[in-house]
């Protein structure tokens, strides 16, 4: 006979296993719900605290929203304001059926269309896009380009500048820099409107179109040979070529910059490895600069911005003015790499016939040196005779005559004729 309770050993296993698998369901549940009820919570507590939007996301709102400003940035999404006004949600920017690969091309059609007034383009998005006041497109009026952000780069900046500066144009557009008075800004700023002083002779087929960036570029040998002396010199490797910035000739002060410079790179991660130093120089700091930064202009200058703005500065100005010195040294030995420029003299030879010196195996295109020989000063006839002219006149002085330069330039010294 068999009971009512009885089953057979299988039954028993199958019936255990579901009931701690509903079990399991019960708890992963109940765990899922108060994970979701703490995540809203968070969420109400986040809203509470009122962030800011994402800074382009504010200036586009501010400035009307989506349908008023056309974005070509590289960016996939965006965050825009809620119809109740009361918060943001995310939206992609191709959600009016237009694909991503062609939203910026849709958006810059829509500035030019006179669509919208407003256009905003980072360096990601903008390759290749032309936003000037075009003859052939509805939208002529006058740009005003503001640039929020200045690269560090004078190069990068003009390309920035050319998207709305270009051939057949109905007018020049109108540049507006913004920029603080940290470490480096200023000098950027000036850097890239001087270079732009130049942009209208560029479009017009001058002869120096397309001149070198060389001289306006901190990424240099120049630069890279100024901050290599810049970080010896707080790394105490060397001594600095020129007095740091607020320092006299006293040691004491020196010692003090250079201590908070080392707090300042070991911060920012340049100096690496940083202990604190026991014996005779107790309370020390030392450290190490890896091989690679000792000539990474761009890193320096990006860390720099993580600095308190005193630091910041007073680096950034050791850094010019050690970099003032590279130049002059290289340009008083005649080693200044100026680019193309123009040979200038009173008087200028050619010191021997054009000499083939390399001749491209595939083109044959050929390579010919030109020895020239230029006289920068008068001869010693006409100098001698201009100071004899102002004496003879009676309008002569004291001081007149010819002076010695206490300095050797292209290795050798020169002498000039001074008249009061």
């Amino acid at each position: 006979m068999l009971t009512d309770d009885w089953s057979c050993y299988s039954c028993k296993k199958i019936e255990g296993q579901e009931m701690e698998h509903d079990a399991n369901v019960a708890d992963f549940s109940k765990r899922y719900d108060s994970a979701v009820e703490r995540k809203l919570k968070i969420l109400d507590v986040i809203r509470s605290l009122d962030l800011p939007n994402n800074p382009l996301d504010d200036i586009i709102d501010q400035l009307g929203g989506p349908d008023k400003v056309a974005e070509i940035t590289g960016r996939r999404g965006m965050l825009i304001r809620t119809s109740d006004g009361k918060g943001v949600i995310y939206q992609a920017r191709n959600a009016k059926e237009v694909s991503m690969e062609m939203i910026n091309m849709h958006e810059k059609q829509q500035f030019m269309d006179d669509k919208k007034l407003i256009a905003i383009i980072s360096e990601a998005g903008s390759a290749g896009v032309s936003l000037h006041a075009d003859r052939r497109a509805k939208n002529q009026r006058r740009r005003v380009h503001v640039t929020l952000e200045l690269p560090w780069s004078a190069d990068r900046a003009i390309q920035q500048f050319g998207r709305t500066h270009r051939s057949n144009q109905t007018s020049a557009p109108q540049y507006r820099l913004l920029f603080t008075n940290l470490g480096g800004e200023k000098r950027f700023a000036s850097i890239v409107a001087k270079r732009l002083e130049s942009l209208g002779a560029l479009t017009q087929g001058d002869r120096r179109a397309g001149p070198s960036l060389s001289a306006f570029n901190y990424d240099s040998t120049y630069g890279k040979k100024a901050l290599t002396m810049v970080y010896r010199g707080i790394m105490e490797q060397d001594s600095f070529p020129v007095v740091p910035p607020r320092c006299s000739d006293n040691q004491a002060s020196i010692e003090e910059f250079i201590t908070e410079a080392k707090v300042a790179l070991v911060s920012v991660g340049i100096i690496r490895d940083a202990t604190v130093c026991n014996g005779k120089v107790a309370g020390k700091l030392s450290g190490r600069i890896v091989d690679a930064d000792m000539h990474d202009v761009a890193r320096f200058l990006n860390r720099l911005l993580g600095l308190a703005p005193d630091i910041q500065n007073r680096l950034f100005d050791l850094f010019i003015s050690i970099l003032d010195v590279v130049l002059h040294n290289a340009r008083r030995e005649g080693q200044l790499d100026s680019g193309i420029v123009d040979i200038k003299g009173k008087n200028i030879e050619l010191k021997e016939p054009p000499k083939t010196v390399h001749v491209d195996s595939l083109s044959g295109a050929s390579t010919i040196l030109f020895t020239f020989t230029i006289d920068r000063g008068v001869t010693w006839e006409s100098a001698k005779a201009m100071l004899d002219g102002r004496e003879n006149d009676g309008a002569g002085s004291s001081n007149d005559g010819f002076y010695e330069s206490k300095r050797e330039w292209m290795g050798r010294r020169h002498f000039t004729l001074a008249l009061e």
